[in-house]
């Protein structure tokens, strides 16, 4: 969980990315940084920890089931979606204005989608490790175990916030910078290109309005910008040990998939 949070650790639009991302950064109580020496990215990411609620609140739960709306703009229509993770394993559901429902999922080995106009799609490639990434309820505590270099390297302004800077690069070799703000330790947003997976290239990703579910920090708000325009992610609850293994169960359609490429 992306973002995925991170955490993410995901979280994006229905055709390609993920959908929720929860992940919260920072360094607290260093407002004037450029006074003084960077932080390392060790003590950005124990500060950011500590800014959720600490290691004890991420992990003492073994599932997770978000439930929130998305809005595409600000003219489109307001989606339920519901999103739940365990053991590493994630399923997306959202309500279609048509009255379908879009999935998407991943059950530890496949990462897959299913759209009632477009049908069934697995996801291959460097894709799956993203979709691996955005199926970790605990991305938050672990964010490096998904980077092969990250540092810090300025401080700066993001979305009205004054921020270190972090660029770094993935396991799969894609470059995601990271803004966490330098008074409140809590992750302001992100800095990406989508080109790789579908998307329209250089995004934005805000996170705001942070509430306490269970002793864990998350962001209730989730704002994507880009040249598709803006996306809103709002998360209404977050709830916890509540998901059976069968939710996460492969639908028939991507089985009859995998099989006629033979993948099963």
């Amino acid at each position: 969980m992306r973002s995925h949070v991170g955490f993410t650790k995901f979280v994006a639009r229905l055709s390609a990315v993920s959908l929720f991302a929860v992940g919260a950064v920072g360094l607290a109580g260093q407002s004037l940084p450029n006074a003084r020496p960077l932080p390392s990215v060790q003590q950005v990411m124990n500060s950011y920890v500590s800014a959720l609620g600490g290691r004890a609140a991420i992990f003492k739960h073994k599932s997770m089931t978000v439930r929130g709306t998305i809005e595409i703009s600000e003219k489109g229509p307001s989606l339920d979606s519901a999103t739940y993770y365990k053991e590493g394993k994630m399923l997306l559901e959202v309500t279609l204005p048509s009255g379908g429902t879009y999935r998407e999922g991943y059950d530890g080995a496949v990462a897959w989608q299913l759209h009632p106009r477009n049908g069934p799609k697995i996801f291959e490639g460097d894709v799956v490790k993203s979709k691996e990434r955005d199926a970790d309820m605990y991305y938050p505590a672990r964010i490096l175990d998904y980077f092969k270099s990250m540092e810090v390297v300025e401080v700066t302004n993001f979305e009205g916030h004054t921020c270190y800077h972090l660029k770094g690069t993935n396991k799969w070799g894609m470059v995601n910078e990271h803004y966490y703000d330098t008074t409140t330790g809590l992750l302001a947003g992100y800095r990406f290109n989508s080109a790789w997976r579908g998307g329209s290239g250089d995004e934005t990703e805000i996170f705001s309005d942070y509430k306490d579910f269970s002793g864990w920090r998350m962001p209730t708000r989730d704002t994507h910008k880009s040249a598709d325009g803006t996306q809103t992610d709002t998360i209404a609850s977050v709830t916890f040990d509540n998901v059976a293994d069968a939710v996460f169960t492969v639908p028939d359609a991507i089985k009859r998939l995998l099989a006629k490429n033979g993948g099963a």
